[in-house]
């Protein structure tokens, strides 16, 4: 095909003298497009078990039709369903999401497109792009649940006897559309056997389908916002049901290309590929030659501490856990107890059986911290008592039923009013209940000097923390968000003395460095800030996958990372009252009250550690964060700062969806790059 009479001609120029190749293989079927000497050739077929086999027979099926040769080919971009499955050794490739590829793909299909809606066999996207680029500036994709995607639509179609190429044009013909209300796959099923059953025309109840799967993918397109001129791609695309399904709701026609839309992702890619061609690649281990920070010393301490709670050998006659950062752990050291906090992403096991304790709709963590309990988790088999402040419903309840089933447990309540002098006053009732209670664990009283002792002490121990989080605010960080992850872990396992003793181990290192070497660096790697919950230990998948994309964390605004040593407590000499004005002080949680004074601190802090983007991280049925995601998002978006909000559980099944979502982030932060 010649070039010029099937994508927008205005474009033409922006397409390099070179043979480009863009693979897109998809959950049912593998489409390739190949730029070469002003014509556009295209290949299609269905993806099989072997993604590789399917690219190598496209690829095939390319050149033959082109007449080019393998050695021919400048660039590869994959995309698509399976794109993580392909190796190109001998050309130079990339892979690249096919959020990226559909929108570039689209811009040049069409003239003056801002928005696309996307529906391929296992999932459904929105798709909003700057339409003088064809750059993406933002994206909704559906869930894990299958409704609104091409698999829902082929199930329906065998229960009325159809298959999809069928069903779309029957749905045309129908007079009284049924309203299908289930949302899930298999009820709506159901709901279209009953209707069946109820002698409802056949059409009628495709037209129901349709209209149920457009409602679904329209409140995608809501998210990122409806702008004309819209464009539909994917392999849903062709259905004409469909197609008029969306325009009943948009109030207007969907755009039309000379190209069957089926082969936008791939052809995107191949615009892509020559985008990328002559570039040099981003090689993520070069800025780590420059030093290597050793927290082995204080990774081995925590084990150690760890060890010992287990085997009880701490020489301390109670073990006490806790969960929260609000809960004052200058008086658990004056205590004189083994004390640690729980932050336990839990396996299925555990998960499962917290869930059998409590609700389904309570989040991993809560579910986590109750099956550590059943299931006789050694660390958790060594608590004596486990302590809470009140900061969400979850946390209560899971206390309530750790200390019916397990072990005692207390908890107190933690005022929401920052800023209202009732509620310090109450809050320090709270604490000194809290002391008296440590009393009478340990059967002695804890004088008022260790515990200004200890302020005093943890006190140190965070501003140390600081220090080191600091070099995270260079060009070229010293310290990866990974390594503080795990220093900040032990502020929370490790005695006193032996924490500061390890910190300052840590900061000898980078003072050293930092002062032999003051040549201007930078990494190339995208300053991330991880926002939201409890990122507990175990739990990896959004730190892992940022690293593993090309993004490091700066700075953490939750209250497992850098967030809690932002504020240190008073040293007046009145231990209740420096407790509560250091605790209620502190950078506050989604709990707490003025929010706007959490949303303030967070840009603050994304400004601070000159992050180029917040990741918002929180986990399912979170009774605080999940609240608050608009105003917060809504309010960094406003400082100019890119939010990627990402709801997750323990489990494993998401973690593809998210990683689409994250290389599609980054894709862009690499675009404003580029500005």
């Amino acid at each position: 095909m010649d070039l010029a009479n099937v994508i927008d001609a205005s474009k033409i120029d922006r397409i390099p003298k070179a043979t480009l190749v863009g693979i897109d293989i998809g959950s049912r079927q593998s489409k390739a497009a190949m730029l070469h000497n002003g014509q556009l050739f295209v290949a299609i077929r269905p993806t099989g078990y072997v993604m590789q086999d399917v690219a190598d027979e496209l690829l095939k099926q390319l050149m033959e039709e082109s007449s080019v040769s393998i050695a021919d080919i400048d660039y590869i971009v994959s995309t698509g369903y399976g794109r993580v499955a392909l190796d190109f050794n001998t050309i130079p490739n990339k892979i690249v999401t096919e959020i990226a590829c559909h929108g570039m793909g689209a811009h040049f299909m069409g003239h003056d497109i801002h928005t696309i809606i996307d529906i391929g066999g296992q999932d459904s996207k929105a798709i909003r792009i700057d339409p003088d680029t064809g750059k993406v500036t933002d994206f909704a994709m559906n869930d894990k649940c299958a409704a609104g995607t091409g698999r829902f639509l082929e199930r329906i179609a065998k229960v009325l006897e159809m298959d999809t190429t069928t069903i779309g044009p029957v749905s045309l013909q129908a007079k009284n559309p049924v309203d299908i209300s289930a949302q899930c796959i298999v009820f709506a099923e159901s709901e279209v056997v009953s209707d069946r059953a109820e002698g409802r025309d056949v059409a009628d109840i495709a037209a129901g389908i349709h209209a149920s799967v457009a409602r679904r993918v329209y409140s995608l397109l809501s998210r990122v916002g409806i702008e004309k001129n819209v464009l539909f791609t994917g392999g849903v695309s062709n259905n004409p049901g469909i197609v008029k399904a969306f325009e009943d709701l948009l109030g207007f026609s969907v755009s039309t290309a000379k190209l069957d839309t089926v082969y936008a992702g791939a052809l995107g890619a191949a615009v892509l590929a020559g985008q990328y061609l002559g570039e040099r690649r981003l090689d993520d281990e070069a800025d780590g030659d420059l030093f290597t920070l050793d927290i082995s010393s204080i990774e081995n301490a925590m084990e150690y501490e760890k060890d010992l709670i287990i085997r009880k050998k701490t020489g301390k006659k109670k073990t006490v856990a806790y969960t929260c950062a609000y809960v004052p752990i200058e008086l658990l050291a004056s205590a004189g107890v083994s004390h640690y906090r729980i932050m336990h992403a839990g396996n299925q096991d555990e998960v499962m059986a917290g869930e059998s304790i409590t609700q389904s709709v309570f989040c991993d963590l809560s579910k986590s911290v109750i099956g550590g309990f059943a299931n006789e988790t050694p660390i958790f088999k060594a608590v004596d008592h486990v302590y809470s402040f009140y900061t969400c419903d979850c946390m209560r309840k899971t206390i309530e039923a750790v200390d019916s089933n397990f072990v005692p447990a207390t908890i107190y309540n933690m005022p929401r009013l920052r800023k209202d002098e009732e509620s310090r006053r109450y809050y320090m009732t709270e604490l000194v209940n809290f002391k008296r209670d440590l009393e009478t664990l340990i059967g002695t009283p804890i004088e008022d000097a260790e515990i200004q002792k200890n302020i005093a002490l943890y006190n140190e121990a965070k501003k140390l923390l600081r220090e080191i989080s600091s070099y995270r605010k260079l060009a070229a960080p010293l310290v990866t968000g990974k390594q503080f992850e795990r220093i900040a872990r032990a502020y929370y396992y490790l005695p006193i003395d032996t924490l500061l003793s390890e910190l300052n181990k840590i900061l000898v290192q980078l003072r050293e460095y930092d002062q032999n070497n003051k040549e201007t660096r930078k990494s190339e790697r995208y300053r991330i800030m991880l926002s939201g919950g409890v990122l507990a230990d175990g739990d990896e998948k959004i730190t892992g996958l940022l690293y593993e994309l090309g993004a490091d964390i700066v700075a953490e605004d939750n209250c497992t990372g850098l967030k809690p040593f932002l504020h240190t407590v008073p040293e007046t000499g009145e231990w209740a009252e420096d407790l509560a004005d250091g605790y209620l002080g502190q950078a506050p949680c989604a709990k707490m009250k003025p929010l706007n004074d959490m949303v303030e601190h967070s840009i603050k802090l994304a400004q601070e550690y000159q992050a180029e983007a917040v990741v918002l991280y929180y986990l399912k049925f979170c009774p605080c964060y999940s609240m608050i995601l608009r105003k917060v998002t809504d309010a960094l978006e406003a400082a100019g700062i890119p939010v990627l909000v990402v709801g997750s559980d323990y489990s494993k099944g998401d973690e593809g969806q998210i990683k689409i979502r994250v290389e599609a982030f980054l894709e862009m932060l690499g675009q404003n790059r580029e500005v």
